[in-house]
């Protein structure tokens, strides 16, 4: 048992095989607990990520393979670093199978801060897009037509680029009114209008999550840290990182679901879930496993009474759950001050407890 929470030294020359050993077999059993359209995300530094890879392939295969996401996890450089400071983290990202095939990630107002309607279109705001396509006119002879400039009356071709529609579909967007040629009909080429209020299902995900988008690391030391009243844990999960994770395969509609967290630390993964049941009503569970690893004699946690991280960790879900029970509770107090309160305004508290097993 001693030898389960030795250290994995890279001086230890079965320094890889030993961390291989250890992810292999939970990484079968975390397919196998996997639903059909079930999604993995794996966070690993720079140390194992070649080797994590090809064990991801041998086991989930390489044609479900999704993504390997950069996430900016710090961004101040370490003075004490003798070559580079590492800014990023990888995530992996693999499905259980084909019936994972579009994955979305809801619209944020940063997202919808581009849309504006300068020429007071009634559809409401929109963004534009080039009509003008990469491809040469001898590249692609059908997409290559004159336009009309209907504020300057006059014909427009392009000297050398085609067009990114056909003629039929230019046709279509004058008669909906989707080409914008500038206040004045200034612009040399039209623009494609794209309205916000058509943008459904989401926008596409991109494989750089940026600091300010997702939270860092330092981020998840000071959320711990309030939460508990003291330095117990190094460099922790920011719960909006897991929360971004969960946003790309949390259905909109679905608000049930089982999460399994098994290197949990303390336990972001449970204050994200019941957060996320807070925000919507949901009823979505979650599942952290976390060996009982030594805490450092010396260190604050074992100072303030936490022998083990998976005692920091329940603890932080007690604290995370009456952070939560109170937020409720003062929401509810407010409703009830504003108006006459009526028993279907009442906010349901979301599920706090949670059981232990040893």
């Amino acid at each position: 048992r001693e030898g389960m929470f030795r250290k994995n030294s890279k001086e230890n020359g079965q320094y890889h095989s030993n961390w291989l050993n250890m992810m292999m077999p939970r990484l079968y059993l975390a397919k196998s607990l996997l639903r059909e359209d079930g999604v993995i995300f794996v966070s690993i530094d720079d140390n194992e990520v070649h080797n994590l890879r090809l064990l991801m392939n041998e086991i989930f295969g390489e044609e479900n393979f999704l993504v390997s996401i950069v996430w900016e996890k710090r961004y101040t450089r370490s003075n004490n670093a003798k070559a580079f400071t590492t800014l990023t983290e990888s995530i992996l990202v693999y499905r259980k199978s084909e019936s994972v095939t579009v994955i979305k990630e809801p619209r944020n107002e940063k997202a919808d801060s581009i849309y504006s309607n300068p020429d007071s279109d009634p559809r409401g705001d929109w963004t534009s897009v080039s009509y003008v396509n990469p491809a040469t006119k001898e590249q692609r002879p059908n997409l290559s037509y004159p336009l009309w400039n209907p504020i300057l009356q006059k014909e427009v071709v392009h000297p050398t680029n085609a067009w990114k529609f056909e003629k039929a579909n230019y046709e279509k967007h004058v008669k909906e009114n989707r080409l914008y040629w500038g206040k004045n009909g200034e612009n040399i080429y039209p623009r494609l209008k794209k309205f916000l209020s058509e943008m459904e299902g989401g926008m596409v995900p991109v494989d750089l999550w940026k600091q300010e988008d997702t939270g860092t690391t330092d981020q998840g030391s000071k959320e711990l840290e309030t939460l508990m009243g003291g330095k117990f844990f190094d460099f922790p999960k920011p719960v909006s990182l897991i929360k971004r994770a969960l946003s790309l395969i949390i259905d909109d509609d679905e608000k049930e679901g089982l999460f399994l967290d098994f290197f949990a630390g303390t336990s972001p993964t449970a204050q994200a879930i019941m957060e996320l049941n807070q925000a919507d009503g949901g009823h979505r569970k979650y599942i952290c496993v976390q060996l009982p690893g030594l805490c450092d004699e010396k260190s604050e946690a074992y100072k303030a009474g936490y022998k083990t991280i998976a005692e920091i960790g329940k603890e932080r879900i007690r604290r995370a759950g009456a952070k939560i029970r109170a937020e409720v509770e003062a929401e509810q107090a407010k409703r009830k001050g504003q108006f006459e309160f009526e028993e279907d305004q009442a906010i349901e508290m979301p599920d706090l407890g949670f059981k232990v097993f040893k």
